[in-house]
């Protein structure tokens, strides 16, 4: 055969493959499910965005929003069924349950251990002395929790405090322009609080450890319906805190663009609070912290007025699905 006609049936041949394979019917990539998560601007959330980034969410089948929705919108969204999980203190959960929210926690983002803190000027000395003060702090919140437990452990009034209630992310400006003499918030605000002169901090959770616990919080009839669903969110989590762990440089540049500060003051300021991995959650010395911080918590609200009743812990703190992690994983 003529090399001419040899090389035109090759190129032929070479078309009809090529076209062949391009007309092939392509395996459509696994469709993941949406499910929406509402953060606050906390540090320890971090692994969430790295799972999200790093595509430890999309192994687990789930494609996570993230969703701007104020603490204080929460819980109409979660009876209205418009939000499936958020992270959020347990401090928080007290006053979401007490209210009839259809929300359970179940597992522990982390713990803070000297995140959280009151910062005061230079002469405030001790806790005592913020009697008849000003104190800037979100209401309801973490913070006002934080310092109503310590009041309440020395015997001391609330009421003599004058609460100058701030926005989370207004109450480190407030104590800086004069507005108050001290103020209870968290990382990152704790580190711009400090840069009023004189300014120190007075308590934090590094004295106080146990107090202030984050938790992964779902909507009671997600959880109920569809439990395995929920399991991947969490394990993705533990993929992500688990990197992050392994590689916080790399980690860190990822998460602290979320945060607006440097990876530098990302890893510095997340040195405050305490991650436990998946074998710590299910010590059961683990589960004894999260009741005795539920209770404490919602016997100081339930004092202070703050809740009318007192809601169950066991039927708001739930660890079932933490003991069968991985029983469905691929």
């Amino acid at each position: 055969m003529p090399r001419k006609k040899i090389t035109q049936t090759l190129l032929f041949f070479l078309m009809i493959t090529v076209f062949s394979s391009g007309c092939a019917k392509q395996s459509p990539e696994p469709k993941l499910i949406p499910v929406t998560i509402a953060l606050q601007e906390w540090l320890g959330y971090g692994p969430f965005y790295l799972a999200q980034e790093k595509g430890f969410l999309k192994e687990e089948g789930v494609d996570l929003i993230f969703v701007d929705e104020q603490e204080s919108a929460r819980s109409d969204a979660f009876k209205q069924g418009m939000l499936d999980f958020e992270g959020g203190s347990i401090d928080m959960l007290v006053s979401k349950t007490a209210q009839g929210a259809p929300v359970v926690a179940v597992m522990e983002v982390d713990q803070s251990f000297g995140a959280d803190a009151i910062v005061a000027a230079e002469n405030i000395k001790k806790i005592e002395d913020l009697s008849g003060k000003k104190v800037a702090l979100n209401r309801d919140n973490v913070g006002e929790t934080f310092i109503s437990i310590l009041f309440y452990k020395k015997g001391l009034s609330f009421d003599s405090v004058t609460i100058v209630p701030r926005l989370s992310e207004e109450i480190a400006d407030a104590f800086l322009a004069g507005k108050a003499d001290a103020c209870v918030t968290w990382e990152p605000q704790v580190s711009r609080a400090l840069k009023r002169p004189g300014a120190h901090i007075l308590a934090s959770t590094r004295d106080y450890p146990g107090v202030i616990i984050d938790t992964l919080n779902v909507r009671r009839d997600l959880l109920e319906n569809n439990p395995a669903l929920v399991k991947k969110v969490m394990r993705a989590w533990f993929k992500g805190l688990k990197y992050y762990k392994e590689h916080p440089l790399e980690a860190s540049e990822i998460i602290s663009k979320y945060y607006k500060i440097t990876p530098e003051q990302y890893r510095k300021q997340v040195e405050g609070l305490r991650w436990d991995d998946y074998e710590a959650q299910r010590a059961h010395l683990e589960r004894k912290e999260w009741f005795e911080a539920f209770d404490a918590i919602a016997e100081v609200k339930l004092a202070n007025g703050r809740i009318s009743q007192k809601p169950d812990a066991a039927k708001c703190l739930n660890r079932t699905l933490l003991e069968k992690l991985y029983e469905d994983s691929k």
